[in-house]
């Protein structure tokens, strides 16, 4: 944890008192069924959480306490899934009881982020915003969002052209521009865009704040108290910084798209829409932040997520050049090479769709997905789970789960490719739960896709992937390592971009004539 001991002596009483009611509200209910098993609690009541990839140590654990595992520390119960099945068997099932989010401390109340909506608890203000935001972002309206797809995906392949070595500044512009024009109609630089940087400052914290046991005032909300200037309190500093960052985010481009549209200026888009309404209306409070709220969390997921998937495409096909090579032959044979694909080239590249699934599967954008909260006690299998547990989905370890993803580790898009024979045998299901469960499922999910889709066929129908060279020649193989965090990324590697052919190039090179 980032607090030092100071902090735990100075919260030592209240911690007591809340583990000393909670064991003994926990006793009256002894004599029913057991809980879950899992790691033993100290007489603080703490178990050291790992620091770090919590999902590797939670998947180890697996094997010593099972697929369920409960762990109780300083007065918070949480319970760790680890396989699909009982994941959809709670929170797909029983969504009714398990669709809320646990209330912590860290990322709403000190650093800011209390209007992200995937955070707040289920109920009529949640609902208000996945409303608005789904009447944007659903199925349907993906064409709508299409051309703008197209667009800045052949500014990535310019930008690869020009610079191969910076493929991870290029890929994050790419999404951030997608989304800063769908939400705020805001056109990116081709290079060193402020709101990129933005995204990208503001985010990165929130991701390592967002894994439940990074900061001890999530186990100990009177620790938010504590003065900035008390030593250990370094939690408190760095939160005034990304504070700023997180209203910038908020706030910047909402506030813009209010200017513009008093001038008569704006652009179409997800702000203005909303805010039309809005001015026809009764132009209540709540019904602009909600509007706020929603444009501003597409911005920062849609700035990131989608980023750390195109990151392990770029990785898998150094790796595996084998399946470069299948990609490539699928999008000759359909595609040709007098054009770039499109999405009307979908449904005759099946190859193409099965590495975006292998992508979503092979290291999942959020490895133990989003915390849920149970609202009622529940039983199930035998155990006794308490009203409050906060649940985690260890997406990590269910999609490397051998007896479901046979060969986990490898990068195999076949696995997808007969569905029906994998659903008799019980293996390869789609990687669906990459994107949540039931009432929480991300709303953004189509975009998301359709944005990962195009990038990986036009990627691969003018560039060749490989793994970068020493001075010597030799290549340097990346290892598949991941960065820590709610989102997690691949870890900074090299690799060699390089056109297929001249005519190749030359159709990189004609995209700037057809820009808008």
């Amino acid at each position: 944890m980032n607090d030092s001991k100071l902090l735990i002596i100075f919260a030592f009483g209240y911690c007591a008192y809340i583990v000393l009611a909670r064991r003994l509200s926990s006793g009256r209910k002894a004599k029913g069924l057991p809980l879950p098993p899992g790691p033993k609690t100290s007489w603080l009541g703490s178990v050291q959480l790992p620091e770090t990839h919590q999902w590797l140590t939670y998947a180890r654990w697996k094997d010593t306490f099972g697929d369920i595992i409960y762990i109780y520390t300083f007065g918070n119960p949480v319970v760790v899934l680890n396989s699909a099945e009982d994941a959809n068997a709670l929170l797909n099932k029983r969504g009714n009881i398990y669709s809320s989010r646990p209330r912590r401390t860290m990322v709403p109340d000190v650093m800011g982020w209390d209007w992200l909506f995937s955070g707040m608890p289920y109920g009529p203000w949640w609902k208000r915003h996945r409303t608005m935001f789904q009447n944007h972002f659903h199925a349907n309206l993906s064409p709508v969002y299409q051309p703008r797809q197209i667009q800045e995906t052949h500014t990535l392949l310019r930008n690869l052209l020009i610079s191969p070595d910076k493929f991870d500044y290029h890929v994050r512009r790419t999404a951030s521009a997608i989304i800063l024009h769908i939400t705020y109609g805001y056109t990116v630089a081709d290079k060193n865009d402020s709101y990129v940087a933005l995204a990208d400052a503001a985010v990165h914290p929130l991701s390592r704040a967002g894994i439940f046991g990074t900061y001890l005032v999530d186990y100990i909300p009177i620790l938010k108290h504590v003065p900035s200037w008390m030593p250990g309190a370094s939690f408190k500093r760095q939160a005034r910084v990304w504070r700023r960052l997180a209203r910038e985010v908020l706030e910047s481009q909402f506030n813009i798209v209010k200017e513009n549209m008093a001038k008569g200026t704006a652009v179409s888009c997800v702000a203005s829409r909303e805010l039309e309404k809005w001015i026809e209306s009764d132009q209540s409070a709540d019904e602009e932040e909600v509007i706020k709220n929603i444009t501003a969390i597409a911005y920062a997921a849609g700035a990131d997520t989608t980023v750390s998937t195109i990151g392990s495409f770029f990785l898998a096909m150094v790796l595996f050049p084998d399946v470069q090579k299948k990609a490539q032959d699928e999008i000759d044979r359909i595609v040709g090479g007098n054009r770039l694909p499109s999405f009307g080239d979908k449904s005759s590249l099946p190859y193409i769709s099965r590495i975006v699934l292998e992508c979503l599967r092979w290291n999942p954008v959020t490895p133990l997905g989003v915390a849920h909260c149970l609202t009622e006690d529940d039983e199930y299998n035998g155990y006794r789970i308490p009203k409050g547990s906060t649940i985690l989905a260890n997406i990590w370890a269910m999609f490397h789960d051998e007896h479901v993803y046979p060969e986990p580790f490898k990068f195999n898009p076949d696995r997808f490719e007969n569905q029906e024979t994998n659903k008799l045998a019980g293996i390869n299901e789609l990687p669906h739960i990459a994107f949540g469960f039931a009432r929480r499922l991300c709303p953004g999910r189509w975009l998301a896709q359709d944005s990962i889709w195009i990038a990986v066929v036009s990627v691969l129908s003018v560039y060749n992937i490989s793994a970068a060279t020493d001075d010597k020649g030799f290549p340097i193989v990346p290892s598949v390592e991941y960065t820590e965090g709610q989102i997690s990324h691949p870890n900074p590697f090299k690799c060699r971009i390089v056109p297929r052919s001249e005519a190749a190039a030359a159709l990189i090179k004609q995209t700037v004539d057809v820009q808008d």
